[in-house]
């Protein structure tokens, strides 16, 4: 029974996870969501379709909401999601299932993987040591094996979305964070005109353009420029694969960035050519 897996990374932990499972199921195919959302309509083809993305602001990241939009899932017959998170809570997989229940479909099975943590704009974020990566990997690599397990006996697995971390130990507080933050990840934050800029460290090598998966990164003139007509995907690839550490994200009155102050973070089994391949279908 073919299975197709539809993956989304920024920063290679996704398509990590989605490499993975790729080895544990058998005449499975790996396809880019951001080469299918190039289509104005997508149709689904294998029996299994598969879904993996990271976690944006506690829900469904700007390009895989795009690609649902277009695609028609009605010639398959099971459904999974699978999410890497940096620990976070993840409020998106009724998203999923409302739009697959418009085609009288729905989302069988849904899973989070923990991974490291890709945002230097937060206080919080550190570079993992190699250890630290270590035990993540080992971690995934177990949770990867039960997931795939589920998925080849076609299994109903839906774990609680509550699960992982919240912003406070208020209960209210978090509701309202829990509404507010995908509101700005998906309507606000990509607006925002200023967001990322380059700093005195820029070689204007292109590799941020390379990475940007929505073509919104452009070296003009030796530098990178943030085209304000392209829609942001707030991946963070090109945060995150300068060689230099030269991207930053401006500081705002409602959020503090860090990322003069912090390290990066790329996956070490993902290369810049790695994200940018997921441009081609």
């Amino acid at each position: 029974m073919k299975t197709e897996i539809y993956y989304f990374t920024g920063t290679g932990n996704s398509l990590f996870v989605a490499k993975k499972l790729k080895e544990l199921l058998p005449d499975t195919e790996l396809i880019p969501i951001v080469g299918c959302i190039k289509n104005e309509n997508f149709t689904v083809k294998g029996k299994n379709a598969g879904f993996i993305f990271p976690c944006h602001g506690l829900t469904v990241p700007i390009p895989v909401r795009d690609f649902f939009k277009r695609i028609d899932p009605s010639s398959a017959d099971y459904f999974f999601a699978v999410v890497t998170r940096g620990g976070s809570v993840f409020k998106g997989f009724k998203i999923l299932d409302d739009y697959l229940k418009k085609s009288g479909k729905c989302l069988n099975a849904a899973f989070t993987v923990n991974m490291c943590l890709n945002d230097p704009k937060l206080y919080y974020f550190t570079v993992p040591t190699k250890d630290e990566k270590e035990e993540i990997k080992k971690n995934a690599l177990r949770k990867i094996s039960k997931i795939s397990k589920i998925i080849l006996d076609s299994g109903d697995y839906h774990e609680d979305d509550n699960t992982g971390i919240s912003f406070s130990n208020n209960a209210f507080l978090n509701k309202i964070l829990e509404w507010l933050v995908p509101f700005a990840t998906h309507f606000i934050s990509p607006k925002i005109k200023k967001y990322f800029y380059a700093d005195s460290k820029c070689t204007g090598c292109g590799i941020c353009e390379k990475v940007c998966p929505s073509g919104k990164v452009k070296i003009v003139s030796g530098r990178p420029v943030w085209m304000p007509d392209v829609k942001c995907y707030l991946c963070y690839s090109c945060l995150n694969y300068c060689p230099y550490e030269a991207v930053q994200i401006y500081s705002k009155f409602w959020m503090k960035s860090y990322t003069e102050e912090k390290g990066r973070y790329p996956h070490p089994y993902a290369a810049a050519v790695d994200i940018s391949r997921q441009k081609k279908l």
